[in-house]
């Protein structure tokens, strides 16, 4: 059965006021506010299942020396205000803050449910070294959180550069991580997205925030026009490896027919399966077919390595 969310992710087209490229507007941290609550209110009214906003998006465009004059503790007025639109919208919520943790100042991702309640925090792990000059401590741990549409894995901007903490988060479970940035990311997060079989759904101070699936590919952005960017995942595609499965692809969509969608990726020699019938489990497909996930296939070559050494 397809397990189909629909992801709501955000942009706020923010640059800077006080380095070049100069923004149109001056952002305030009130104005911020305002935006972020308007797009989540936009998010409800797409029927989001999950909503993002970006890192720290009450300061978005201020220079570092005011983050302190921004940050709250979790209790705070903008922690309230975004837990209240994820319940009146019964949608879960990740959005970025500078949070107040017994006297430090951290970069957070926080988890609302669709209760409204805060059921996750991350502390980001890896801060720049601008943001520790202004007051960040860097925070410990990776995070995944259990919620009612899946296993969400929290990362923030400057993260995207140390390879560990991805894996951390598959070997956590991860189906679907959250990436919160000043920045845009680029090809790193398709890279990501695919070498760890994850759904990488990221929102930016700029332009473009993207939903990644899997294979690397986006599958929508936000852009200079729109600041909302909507998809519908099904966080039970698989992902299979050709090597001594290819054969079975087209006798698979002649059995199966609409009821089963198949794309075939050339390059990467991948290909997926995903139900398109709520009475088909894909894993009926695996076993009647004999098919082995490329997560496992993987591990299954690298056992043949480590004997055959």
């Amino acid at each position: 059965m397809p397990r189909i969310v629909k992801v709501v992710t955000t942009s706020f087209a923010t640059l800077e006021d006080f380095a070049p490229p100069f923004n149109l507007r001056h952002p305030d941290p009130q104005d911020n506010l305002r935006l972020g609550l308007g797009l989540l209110e936009a998010a409800g009214a797409q029927g989001a299942d999950l909503a993002l906003l970006p890192e720290g998006f009450v300061a978005a465009g201020l220079p570092g020396t005011r983050l302190r004059e921004v940050a709250q503790p979790y209790e705070g007025a903008a922690f309230r205000a975004v837990a209240e639109q994820a319940r009146r919208h019964r949608m879960n919520v990740v959005a970025g803050f500078y949070a107040l943790e017994a006297g430090r100042m951290v970069n957070v991702a926080a988890l609302f449910d669709r209760g409204g309640r805060l059921v996750g925090t991350y502390a980001k792990k890896h801060p720049t070294e601008g943001e520790i000059g202004c007051g960040v401590t860097p925070g410990g741990e990776s995070r995944v959180v259990e919620t009612d549409i899946g296993r969400i894995g929290l990362a923030i901007c400057f993260d995207i550069n140390w390879k560990s903490l991805w894996s951390e988060l598959k070997a956590k479970g991860a189906e679907l991580v959250c990436w919160l940035s000043a920045y845009e990311g680029g090809l790193p997060l398709q890279a990501h997205a695919c070498l760890h079989q994850l759904r990488v759904v990221t929102s930016v101070w700029p332009y473009h925030a993207k939903i990644i699936e899997p294979t690397g590919r986006v599958v929508a952005q936000t852009s200079r026009w729109g600041r909302l960017a909507t998809a519908a995942l099904d966080l039970d595609m698989r992902l299979f490896h050709t090597d001594g499965q290819s054969q079975h692809i087209l006798p698979i969509q002649a059995r199966y027919g609409a009821r089963l969608r198949v794309e075939t990726l050339t390059e990467e020699h991948v290909f997926t399966l995903s139900s398109a019938d709520p009475a088909l489990e894909v894993g009926e497909v695996i076993a009647e077919y004999g098919l082995v996930e490329l997560d496992a296939y993987l591990a299954r070559c690298t056992r043949a390595q480590e004997e055959a050494r």
